[in-house]
């Protein structure tokens, strides 16, 4: 099952009270920004938050299920969990399950390296 546009655009307007998100395709499905930041997902009509330590018992203790992937014989694990069915239909529980999402990707943000491109490495 594909990942429709109309469902695309359902969770973008039930997200328009958490900030004006933006959607770029991702591996069949979609890829959920804030401020360029990817926060979720949308993969074959369900709509997957990201999740750290910080908040990922909210998901599990909601029934939220993690989202996976083959590759080879492995089951690839990712940090984002689905949103139960009521919270997607409630535009502002949702947006703070968004909040929680966007903070997590906030946080698994890796620094940019304060090293400029223009030194060279010493050889001591």
């Amino acid at each position: 099952m594909a990942t429709s546009p109309e469902y695309v655009d359902w969770i973008v307007d039930q997200l328009s009270d958490f900030a004006a998100v933006t959607t770029k395709r991702l591996f069949g499905g979609r890829a959920v920004l804030k401020d360029n930041l990817n926060f979720g997902l949308i993969f074959e009509d369900e709509l997957y938050l990201k999740a750290d330590a910080v908040n990922r018992d909210k998901f599990e203790q909601a029934g939220g299920e993690q989202f996976t992937y083959q590759k080879a014989d492995n089951t690839i694990f990712v940090s984002f969990w689905t949103v139960p069915e009521g919270i997607i239909e409630d535009k502002e529980e949702l947006a703070a399950w968004a909040n929680d999402a966007f903070d997590a990707a906030l946080r698994a943000k890796k620094p940019k390296s304060k090293r400029n491109k223009n030194t060279k490495l010493s050889a001591d």
